[in-house]
């Protein structure tokens, strides 16, 4: 049976997302100085990895979290994860124009489902293309694409699993990222900073639904991110 990619739950009480991952260093004993130093050299490899603590869920939210970590099956299936950082930028900053809450038409009404519209952040073209495992990319000078950096996050669409942090502005729109590209870039291609990953569970253990009288409480999931190719080759329904 094929793997399946399942969708994120909708309106989970998420609290706390805590990374366990990062830039791996390989150590060298040969370039030791007789101080003492050891030169580290940064690896491009590894997948990210992150925890994700949950607030007290019960109804309907207890039912689609439990029926989520259940379906994703203690690793073999993986679920996208639409990444919120609660430190993106600023709306002035990413070029919005009257923000990103949500506002009634004209005539005050919402749309036939009730709900009401909002802004979205702009997307920015690619301006370069680059490889897959590159560490360097080129954005377009539109709305934000030459005004990031240090540890602003972003990703890429269509139709592109990832997460990148910047860790170097090396010029106006051309950035160093990590981690490297888990998918080759076209100049059909946009960065946006709602990125998508595909994750999966770390192992059979690694995530809890016990439940009290009256809440799932203390619940958390550790995930471990699923590389772009591998998704296309084997979560495909």
């Amino acid at each position: 049976m094929t793997a399946r990619l399942l969708s994120f739950p909708i309106g989970l009480p998420i609290t706390k997302i805590e990374p366990l991952s990062g830039p791996r260093t390989v150590q060298s004993g040969s370039t030791q100085s007789v101080g003492g130093f050891v030169q580290t050299v940064a690896s491009p490899f590894g997948m990210l990895k992150l925890r994700m603590n949950f607030g007290p869920m019960r109804g309907v939210e207890a039912r689609r979290y439990r029926g989520w970590i259940t379906a994703l099956h203690g690793g073999a299936n993986a679920t996208r994860v639409p990444w919120l950082d609660g430190d993106n930028l600023a709306d002035a900053e990413a070029g919005i124009v009257g923000g990103l809450s949500p506002k009634r038409w004209s005539n005050g009404m919402p749309w036939s489902n009730g709900q009401y519209w909002s802004g979205s952040y702009p997307l920015v073209p690619i301006a370069q293309q680059s490889a897959i495992g590159d560490t360097v990319i080129h954005l377009h000078d539109e709305f934000w694409g030459a005004s990031l950096g240090y540890g602003d996050q972003i990703g890429f669409t269509p139709f592109h699993f990832g997460l990148y942090m910047v860790t170097e502005v090396i010029d106006a729109g051309i950035y160093r990222i990590w981690p490297p590209l888990r998918k080759a870039l076209t100049t059909d291609d946009f960065a946006t900073l709602r990125p998508v990953l595909a994750m999966r569970l770390e192992s059979e253990d690694s995530a809890s639904a016990a439940r009290g009288p009256a809440f799932i409480d203390n619940a958390s999931v550790t995930l471990v991110e699923v590389l772009d190719y591998d998704v296309r080759d084997y979560w495909t329904d």
